[in-house]
């Protein structure tokens, strides 16, 4: 990486009140830097601990000191690889823009976004989809997207990686041995083995795609539309849902004219629901363009939640807005069911009293199952990163096209193997080929 020698600084906690900032430097002058400007009575920079908390003064100008903690971490014992140091000062804007202003002044390169994390992957600290998975722990907005981040950031995600890849190193191998000995007569024999290791590293693959096919709905959520005539209960549902009064509910016709969105956590998933404004012939102009952002949202929605009275009649409105969402992932919920029920049964119904909170957890269960494909077990490796999901995607492709070609020589399946092996290693940052090489001739030197 360019640069690797300087010094850099930057904030590491969100700007604003609170009770502590946490300014960080990484790089050679660290250490240098911090003895310029933190004085503790009991701290000796020539023997100064690592990873022990010093209590001092940070001097921001020869009459203004800032009473701090301050740690330092020795290479290559810290989350870079390099030597750190870290000052705890009070939260506040100003107080922390000003020791920062302090620690540039005195040798410091303000930070560029990433770049301890940067740092810490070219000193081989963490794999390439460890540092990706500290933007998903970052990010979690659910269960199970952090728990998906966590995951990967304790190396399960690498792990198989690179279990997978020395499979294919030993057999990029004993392709190696079987052209250098053309005379030994084991090419079959060993494509045979080989494409027996092939076909289990793709069942492998194959599992931890499918665990992540529903990596979409873990980092987004499933956005649910709630419509219907006006007075069948959109709003009450959206407060049964959330346990608490987010929308105005009355007894008025066109209550609801903007579109409200809230999100639950259910199995680890986060579900938006848009509560949406009743379909109808508005009556002005405002009501009109949420009746239109309302048709917007069915065809938009992951599933949408189609409400109706289920103690009236069968409107021509409600038969028509029926008729709008036959092609989309629906649901039809069949509310008011605690006044009686005199509609007719839907193919995808539940019953539900948003006013009793009646049906609530089931409806979230149908929902859950008519998105999510399969069950997702967070105990398992589950892949959020569209990027790590593609690769081994494209992976998978190429096993294929190795399965396919069994009759082909054994150059062009070592080509095919070796570009399975890059492109898996583009997962972790490792995708060198001198270290196929290498392992070549460390095991496989025949005498030679």
């Amino acid at each position: 990486m360019k640069n690797m020698e300087k010094t850099i600084a930057c904030i590491s906690t969100p700007l604003g009140r609170g009770a502590i900032s946490i300014i960080r430097m990484s790089g050679p002058e660290s250490l240098e830097i911090a003895e310029k400007l933190f004085y503790s009575s009991r701290l000796q920079y020539k023997n100064i601990i690592s990873r022990f908390m010093y209590l001092g003064d940070f001097y921001i100008d020869e009459n203004i000191k800032e009473k701090c903690l301050m740690v330092y971490f020795k290479n290559p014992n810290s989350y870079t690889g390099e030597d750190m140091v870290e000052f705890q000062v009070h939260g506040g804007t100003l107080l922390t823009q000003k020791i920062l202003e302090k620690l540039i002044e005195n040798g410091a390169t303000l930070a560029q976004p990433g770049e301890f994390s940067r740092r810490a992957f070219e000193n081989g600290k963490i794999s390439l989809d460890e540092a990706e998975s500290i933007i998903g722990e970052i990010n979690a907005e659910s269960e199970g997207e952090l728990n998906a981040a966590l995951t990967v950031a304790g190396g399960s995600l690498k792990q198989e990686v690179v279990k997978i890849q020395d499979v294919l190193t030993d057999n990029l191998a004993e392709i190696e041995a079987t052209l250098d000995y053309p005379e030994e007569d084991f090419e079959s024999e060993v494509k045979d083995k080989i494409f027996k290791s092939l076909e289990k590293i793709n069942t492998k693959v194959m599992d931890i795609v499918k665990q992540s096919q529903n990596s979409k709905y873990i980092n987004y959520g499933i956005n649910i539309g709630i419509v219907g005539s006006p007075n069948v209960g959109k709003s009450s549902l959206l407060n049964a849902i959330l346990g608490r009064e987010r929308a105005i509910v009355t007894d008025i016709e066109g209550t609801t004219r903007d579109s409200i969105t809230e999100s639950v956590d259910y199995h680890g998933i986060r579900m938006n629901f848009v509560d949406t404004a009743g379909i109808r012939d508005a009556v002005d102009k405002v009501e009109q363009l949420g009746v239109e952002r309302s048709k917007e949202y069915i065809k938009s929605s992951d599933i949408v939640l189609y409400v109706i009275d289920g103690s009236r009649e069968l409107t021509e409105q409600d038969k028509e807005i029926l008729n709008l969402i036959q092609n989309q992932n629906h649901i039809v919920v069949v509310n008011k069911t605690d006044k009686g029920r005199v509609v007719p049964s839907f193919e995808n119904e539940v019953e539900i009293s948003a006013l009793n909170k009646m049906g609530i957890d089931n409806l979230l269960n149908q929902i859950y199952h008519k998105v999510i494909a399969e069950e997702i077990d967070f105990n398992k490796l589950v892949v959020t990163n569209e990027r790590q999901v593609a690769i081994l995607k494209e992976s998978l492709e190429i096993i294929n096209q190795i399965l396919e070609r069994k009759e082909e020589s054994m150059d062009i399946i070592s080509m095919l193997i070796k570009s399975l092996w890059q492109n898996l290693g583009k997962i972790t940052g490792q995708c060198e080929n001198e270290k196929i090489i290498d392992v070549i001739f460390s095991k496989f030197c025949l005498g030679k």
